[in-house]
């Protein structure tokens, strides 16, 4: 059985395919860039990642999976989410603020991730905002504060199962 590509994340006009360490990637971007409807194709021979911008109105993020599967001799991942070509919303925001998190992490050594650096700057910008003596009822930020907190603790993954 040949190895699969993995999807590492997808949106509309955007998908990364993470490629088998046996995959033969001579040609690959060329042939993916042939692809009507594909803007450009990146690939990054240090991550086996291969960046994949697209119209969505030309072609789908299935179709491209089945394009670079059959260069490489791949399988095909399953991309179809309910009925829909691409990740919901509710699947992606997670997963971009996972990688975020990973490239604070990284770019902090570990010091500092998005739970810690986010409430410090909203911290550090009200902290500034009373000293200019700019104060109001509730600010965008705390509304989009708020929002982030609801989402965080309605979509925790479950303990269950």
């Amino acid at each position: 059985m040949p190895a699969t590509i993995t999807i590492a994340h997808a949106l509309p006009g955007r998908v990364r395919f993470r490629l088998p360490s046996d995959a033969r990637t001579e040609g690959l971007t060329e042939a993916v860039s042939a692809i009507s409807g594909v803007i450009d194709c990146t690939w990054t021979a240090r991550t086996r990642s291969l960046l994949v911008r697209y119209e969505p109105a030309d072609t789908t993020s299935s179709e491209i999976a089945e394009r670079v599967a059959a260069r490489i001799g791949a399988g095909v991942p399953p991309v179809e989410t309910n009925g829909h070509s691409e990740a919901p919303v509710g699947l992606v925001v997670p997963a971009m603020f996972k990688e975020l998190n990973g490239r604070v992490a990284r770019a902090t050594r570990g010091t500092m991730d998005l739970a810690s650096a986010i409430p410090l700057a909203l911290v550090a910008w009200a902290a500034l905002e009373l000293l200019r003596g700019r104060t109001a009822p509730l600010a965008w930020s705390s509304a989009l504060w708020y929002a982030h907190g609801l989402f965080r603790d309605y979509n925790l993954p479950s303990s269950e199962g």
